[in-house]
């Protein structure tokens, strides 16, 4: 059940009158959250809240979304969407390759703590010294603040990106998406946008703590270790997280980790089966995607979850055990949480789900 996402959380985009040019270095944060194939649109809960406007192009049009580069060929197009019916086309899927740059943008006020995911569906046949798809985040006026990534990949399928954007908590800025090339007449260069999402805490971006705390638990449960329900060892998972970035280790890890749920995903079904997405905050900050395989769980002889997704929610407290795998910084997860494992990974994992204080606990796996 490894559902490895292209990548590569984590977590977020741009806009503007753009160029390609790579004018500002590229956007990195170690504790982006994971981008993978096997992740679903963002469907935010509670105190989350898309801040894009038309998200998936499902109008039928671009507004208030804009076409912003040097060309004028962006498509809202029924021939690939990730869901619904429709997505938007930047550049060709035809020779010639775009002589310039085609893009769409949006202006936004970013929230606090936010994470922008997009799903794209990307194709070239040139090298990354003549195309790109790319994403930035831009001033108001079209300066490139940051560019998030530029690649030249085809991806034969749909991947979610996924960036941190806290740092521009409070600005307005803009979103950018698009391609780029020299025209050449032999090759071509295109990518499929759509499901974008800019989430973050409704809260005022300024640090002083509301009024009516939130149901949020602490980091940890107030039990002692020795009370903890289930198996809890963040501290290790931070060591794993550390040695996978240095290249110290590169084979996956088993984890048992803890924390609050910040935010449940759509069921998502892929070759490998149907599964259920959702993240899980540790004491660090840091939020995980955990990643289940409904099917297989619904197949277990005991303790199987609720026919219904999702079984889990906002702000419930969770106890995780599965295979820790780590591509790069932002792509990296937790599966393998079910009995339905291979001979090459061993170990029966579980999702635990309590309270928000940690107790009451229905293990699942």
């Amino acid at each position: 059940m490894r559902h490895r996402l292209l990548s590569a959380g984590a977590l977020l985009v741009f806009l503007a009158a753009c160029s390609g040019g790579n004018t500002a270095s590229t956007l990195s944060d170690q504790t982006a959250a994971t981008q993978a194939t096997h992740r679903a649109p963002a469907a935010v809960a509670d105190a989350l809240t898309n801040v894009v406007s038309n998200p998936g192009f499902e109008t039928g049009s671009l507004s208030p979304w804009t076409s912003c580069g040097t060309q004028t060929g962006v498509t809202v197009t029924t021939t690939q969407a990730h869901s619904g019916t429709y997505g938007v086309l930047l550049g060709s899927t035809a020779k010639p390759e775009v002589n310039g740059t085609d893009g769409v943008c949006q202006t936004v006020t970013v929230p606090a703590g936010a994470t922008l995911t997009f799903w794209v569906y990307e194709g070239a046949n040139d090298s990354i010294s003549y195309v790109d798809q790319e994403a930035d985040i831009r001033s108001t006026s079209g300066t490139q603040l940051a560019q998030l990534y530029a690649e030249a990949n085809s991806t034969n399928g749909w991947v979610e990106k996924s960036f941190p954007l806290s740092a521009y908590a409070g600005q307005t800025v803009q979103l950018y998406f698009g391609v780029k090339g020299n025209g050449y007449s032999k090759d071509d260069v295109y990518e499929y946008l759509d499901d974008v999402s800019l989430t973050g805490s409704a809260a005022s971006p300024s640090p002083v703590p509301s009024a009516t705390p939130t149901a949020k638990p602490t980091a940890t449960p107030t039990a002692s270790p020795s009370a903890l329900p289930f198996a809890c060892n963040n501290a290790q998972f931070n060591t794993d997280q550390t040695e996978f970035e240095n290249g110290t280790i590169t084979a996956d890890q088993l984890v048992d980790i803890c924390g609050s749920v910040t935010q449940v995903l759509a069921k998502k079904t892929t070759s490998s089966g149907t599964h259920g997405y959702f993240y899980v905050e540790l004491p660090s900050g840091y939020q995980i995607e955990i990643v289940s395989n409904l099917d297989a769980m619904a197949e277990a002889s005991t303790d199987q979850p609720p026919s219904t997704w999702p079984w889990v929610a906002v702000n419930q407290y969770v106890y995780v055990q599965g295979r820790y795998y780590y591509d790069s910084s932002s792509s990296q997860g937790v599966d393998w949480t079910e009995d339905d494992t291979s001979g090459s990974w061993p170990n029966v994992g579980y999702v635990a789900v309590c309270t928000a204080s940690g107790s009451s606990c229905q293990k699942y796996w």
